[in-house]
């Protein structure tokens, strides 16, 4: 039994990585997972994931717009009302059907539905469209709240479910993330019809209808929508100023638009870079430099899979050289990364900080993010809003063009566009299915999150039939919550258990805290689960000395099987290789390594370094070595530390019958952290074995950034050095780290770990000595760890 809770971790699924069979290793992952999830430990800044996020959103899967609205109309049937096979594989046209009636005619709703798309087509430019688009919208839900559809639930006439579109580019909607502040401004959001209400009528109840004329107007001040209440976001961009008028009548044919998908940036090369100048390679925009609000819309009834690439003017090439650019401000949107001193005697210093950084954010705002680039951010914002949300759906309005995006854990789906202005039937299924959607379907686990917002005792049947208790602690200043897209996304959260508090514990743990961490997270299926890992690793614990004591103690985990992201794209028909499923570990609290300093830390860095080196020797290769999985705990008032989070790690089998290799598609270390030799091309190609020295040289790495970066246990809040190596590609670490070694003598720890950095420098001595022309240390891994152990003081 791997733990005290007698849990058995599963079996590792067949591999299905869809990797070359001839890599060394594993591929670097692109986008936000490689620097989001250190807002806080790191010193990463919110604003420096948006080079990221922008990889993240750059090489999406397609999918036809039938499709996507077949699979949604499936996913939001009736549960009381099953439909067989064949009348489910008909929704979509049985619904086309149901929604013509609203399209065409004489009627009022009709008639109003032409008077506002006529106007939304004359608006001369972009800001009085979200009004008349709005206005279209929400006429429309009023229609189709009477159109039934067979198996499709009814429409319930209940604010907390009913929806609406609200206008919203004046409203600054703010979040914090990990003490870090964010604010942006959607031009158009939806929302609930209780959402609505409270953010205008501050608990007065007010008639739907009213709230409708609220919904069409620029948000007054005050009425600030919160991240947690938004189902979905519209991004818009209007180039043209005219757009063809709506037909005297509409059919069920699907109308193809000039632009099918909307492009922004292609992949040119399978390194995990941002579109950053330091990059080696360049990302290449598409092959077409025609804006794609600039194509033409002369729509026509399909005919067949045509396709148009295109990339719009303003786009953002070299993302983080606009980041950090002092000539230009933002016209929309900003971040405020404020000061969150607790003391109410430096409220007006706190407010001038923030004033001041709010205007140095205007500065290094891009003029105006490519809308691709901004829906990403939005959808980033929704993501983080919540505990578990599974995926979300956004929009982005190019003309009278509408496409539709999916957002999981995996990547992003953009389906192709809608004309809304010539294909009005289909707009209105899709409008039909977002008004039927429940909670669960706009992404939200049923379980983590039954109702918005929703805080309380959570209950969980694991695969022993046990009825778990989980009380998270939402507002504890101990939770991590993840800022990004693609990934692990990794929250962890205080958790109080009464059924796992009363579980019986093993003899060979000595964490003696009663209190809970919660991780939830979504590793790729094809690679080795960590409770799978972590059952080794206590195997292992029991008889190495070195390793007693320095790991975590799992006490609990859930693998949450519905939650996975190959199931859209089994029924959509994309390839699901690399696919992800929510994992639950509720592990005994620790504490970061990073609090301690002078010779307390450097004991506890060199007992998990040796911790290390025997989970090696034994075939356990942990390949993520950062200051954020230096972990610890009080034992008799000696500092015992951990080696933590194995779930990027790998169990290396010494057989002849089998050979182990690369799992999943997602990149293994963090970049500021990782040797040298693992940020050449080649190697975030996965043409390069990742052995011992490389996890050696991670360690040597991580003591230079805590020497350099806290004082006394605490990171220091101006001044950092090596801020950079946070916001750049791997080559660009590579770069600023080689710099760094030219530059040794210049460098200055904090005191509280000056006799600790020089150990270090000793370290980045054998780092040197090793890149140089004529590399002089041994690759033999005995001969490695020996001489680390000889620099370290008895």
């Amino acid at each position: 039994m791997a733990n005290n809770a007698g849990v058995t971790a599963p079996n590792t699924p067949a591999r299905n990585s869809g990797l070359p069979a001839e890599l060394k290793s594993t591929p670097h992952a692109v986008g936000s997972a490689v620097v989001s999830e250190h807002i806080k430990t790191l010193g990463v800044e919110v604003n420096d994931v948006r080079p990221w996020i922008g990889r993240d959103v750059q090489n999406f899967k397609r999918c036809g717009a039938d499709e996507i609205l077949q699979q949604l109309l499936e996913r939001c049937t009736d549960a009381s009302q099953p439909l067989p096979p064949s009348e489910k594989s008909m929704l979509l046209e049985v619904s086309l059907k149901a929604v013509l009636p609203i399209c065409n005619g004489p009627g009022p709703v009709p008639q109003k539905m032409k008077k506002y798309l006529t106007e939304f087509c004359n608006a001369e430019s972009e800001r009085p469209s979200y009004r008349e688009f709005t206005q279209i919208a929400n006429t429309a839900l009023v229609a189709l709240s009477k159109v039934n559809v067979p198996g499709m639930p009814a429409h319930r006439d209940n604010d907390e479910t009913a929806i609406l579109f609200h206008t919203n580019d004046t409203a600054n909607i703010s979040q914090e993330h990990q003490g870090k502040k964010s604010i942006r401004r959607p031009d158009v959001v939806v929302v609930s019809c209780k959402s609505a209400q409270d953010a205008v009528a501050e608990g007065q109840s007010i008639r739907n209808d009213h709230i409708r004329k609220y919904a069409c107007k620029s948000a007054p001040k005050g009425s600030n929508f919160q991240w947690m209440n938004v189902r979905s976001t519209l991004e818009f961009k209007r180039p043209k100023k005219r757009i063809p008028p709506p037909p005297s009548a509409y059919k069920m044919d699907y109308v193809v638009p000039a632009v099918l998908h909307m492009e922004y940036l292609k992949e040119t090369d399978a390194s995990a870079q941002p579109t950053d100048s330091t990059s080696s390679t360049s990302t290449q925009p598409t092959d077409s430099a025609t804006n794609a609000s600039a194509q033409p819309t002369n729509s026509t009834p399909a005919t067949g899979p045509a396709q148009t690439s295109c990339k719009a003017s303003d786009e953002v090439q070299n993302i983080s050289d606009r980041l950090r650019s002092s000539t230009r401000s933002s016209t929309k949107r900003h971040l405020d990364l404020g000061s969150t001193e607790p003391s109410s005697t430096k409220r007006s210093r706190r407010a001038k900080e923030s004033q001041s950084q709010e205007d140095e954010e205007k500065k290094k705002e891009p003029h105006r993010l490519h809308p691709v680039v901004q829906n990403g951010l939005y959808v980033a914002e929704m993501f983080a809003a919540h505990i578990a949300r599974q995926h979300v759906i956004s929009f982005i309005v190019n003309n009278d063009i509408i496409y539709l995006w999916w957002f999981d854990r995996q990547h992003t789906i953009q389906c192709a566009g809608i004309n809304f202005v010539q294909d009005l039937p289909r707009f209105m299924v899709l409008l039909f299915i977002m008004q039927r959607m429940g909670y669960e379907q706009w992404g939200h686990h049923p379980i983590f999150e039954p109702t918005p917002g929703h805080e309380g005792e959570i209950f969980v049947e694991d695969k022993k039939k046990r009825k778990v208790d989980l009380h998270f602690d939402l507002k504890s200043k101990d939770r991590t919550t993840h800022f990004g897209l693609r990934g692990r996304a990794t929250t962890l959260f205080p958790v109080k258990s009464r059924a796992l508090s009363a579980l019986p514990r093993e003899d060979h743990f000595r964490n003696e805290t009663i209190e809970f961490v919660a991780k939830l997270f979504w590793p790729e299926e094809a690679r080795q689960s960590e409770p799978e890992i972590l059952e080794e690793v206590y195997k292992i614990a029991k008889a190495d000395p070195d390793v007693l004591g320095h790991v975590p103690e799992m006490v609990w985990f859930h693998r949450f099987d519905e939650t996975s992201t190959a199931i859209i794209r089994k029924a959509l028909g994309i390839d699901h290789a690399g696919s992800r499923v929510l994992y639950a570990i509720v592990f005994r609290k620790l504490t970061p390594i990073t609090a301690l300093s002078g010779d307390e830390f450097l004991l506890a860095w060199w007992e998990v370094v040796k911790c290390h080196r025997a989970l090696w020797k034994r075939g356990v290769h942990h390949r993520d070595i950062s200051p954020s999985n230096l972990m610890g705990y009080r034992l008799g008032g000696r500092f015992m530390s951990v080696l933590n989070d194995f779930d990027l790690s790998s169990i290396f089998i010494l057989s002849p019958t089998r050979q182990d290799g690369p799992r999943g598609l997602e990149r293994t270390g963090t970049v500021p952290f990782m040797a040298l030799d693992l940020l050449m091309p080649e190697a975030t190609a996965g043409q390069v074995e990742h052995l011992y020295y490389h996890d050696a040289e991670s360690f040597i790495w991580v003591l230079t950034w805590v020497c350099l970066r806290y004082e006394k246990g605490k990171l220091l809040r101006k001044g950092r050095p090596l801020d950079d190596w946070l916001t750049v590609d791997a080559m660009g670490c590579h770069e600023k780290k080689t710099s760094f070694l030219a530059m040794l003598r210049r460098i200055r720890p904090t005191r509280s770990h000056k006799e600790n950095f020089k150990v270090a420098m000793l370290g980045l001595a054998m780092i040197y000595a090793h890149v140089g022309p004529f590399p002089s240390i041994p690759m033999d891994d005995e001969a490695v760890f020996l001489m680390l152990q000889n620099h370290v003081p008895a």
